[in-house]
């Protein structure tokens, strides 16, 4: 076909189909107006955010240092001199046993209800979940104090300690992660299983074998978010370990309560002291970077993995 037959055929084409110039000019518009709503929105619900971030660096900047986070506190009121140690090493504590129970539990969930299960008891089981979910975190904290801490009655008898706050850390961190990796294993094409299984793989070696790497960065995310919605968890903490100044002896009796960003700032802020308001202050700030760091830790992990996990 020539040149010439090609521009007819477009011309007879465009009388067909005419464009419409005022539509496509209207939709333009539409579409920026869109796009500055978008930006205002943004603006309007992160500067809230970025005004407390702002605010907590310009009251606990000069406390900032490594000494803050480097030495435990001391002082009268306690914590009006050193710094914030204590706290940073709790949270290490609570975060490491949380993830102990609830990486293996709410992994294996997920990749039962989207794998394994049947339709009448996934249904059972995606209702709990959510139920779960759904339970305030003060509730928590009272079942782990007649689960975990109380020496009364029927329980565990851990006491107030990093142990029975970390147990019930994690079973609110459990549903989380068991949410999000099911619907990571959800978004794996079905071909993939399909194609172990026609390979004479059983559904557990697929599983392992093709599902869980292909799904790996979804389930990373699912445990960095179970993470950081226990983080800054207070309620459940004033029921099962409280706060200590010192460094934990153990992880259950009386000398296993440790000490937590959360609780610190909590308690430093309701003191008469202004050097205590500071330092809440300061610690706010702390903890937003130590959140941080996790999250771009968790993510490079991730990734990591993922790459080992293509090259084997």
């Amino acid at each position: 076909m020539t040149e010439k037959e090609n521009n007819k055929k477009t011309e007879d084409a465009g009388n067909y189909f005419p464009v419409n110039k005022s539509y496509i000019k209207r939709k333009k518009i539409y579409n920026r107006i869109a796009y500055a709503s978008a930006a205002l929105a943004f603006i309007i619900g992160a500067f809230p955010v970025f005004h407390i971030i702002y605010s907590a660096l310009i009251i606990g900047y000069k406390y900032l240092n490594w000494n803050f986070v480097s030495t435990l506190p001391s002082g009268f009121p306690i914590g009006a001199k050193g710094g914030i140690l204590n706290a940073i090493i709790g949270d290490f504590y609570l975060v490491i046993i949380a993830s102990c129970l609830a990486v293996p539990l709410g992994i294996g969930s997920g990749l039962y209800l989207s794998l394994f299960g049947k339709k009448r008891t996934n249904s059972i089981i995606r209702l709990l979940n959510e139920l779960m979910i759904g339970i305030p975190s003060v509730v928590w904290g009272i079942m782990g104090f007649y689960i975990f801490s109380t020496n009364a009655g029927l329980g565990f008898h851990f006491g107030f300690s990093a142990l029975a706050a970390g147990l019930t850390l994690g079973f609110i961190m459990t549903p989380i992660v068991t949410l999000l990796t099911e619907q990571a294993v959800n978004r794996i094409p079905a071909s993939y299983i399909e194609g172990a299984l026609a390979m004479g793989a059983t559904k557990w070696q697929a599983t392992k074998s093709v599902i869980v790497k292909a799904a790996m960065g979804g389930i990373f995310t699912a445990v960095l978010l179970g993470v950081l919605n226990i983080i800054g968890q207070t309620a459940p903490l004033l029921f099962t370990n409280y706060y200590n100044t010192g460094m934990p002896t153990g992880i259950t009796g009386p000398g296993g309560a440790v000490g937590d960003l959360a609780m610190l700032i909590f308690i430093y802020i309701h003191e008469p002291s202004r050097i205590l308001h500071y330092k809440a202050e300061a610690a706010s700030v702390v903890l937003l970077f130590f959140v941080f760091a996790l999250d771009i830790g968790m993510r490079l992990i991730s990734w990591v993995t993922v790459k080992i996990f293509e090259m084997l």
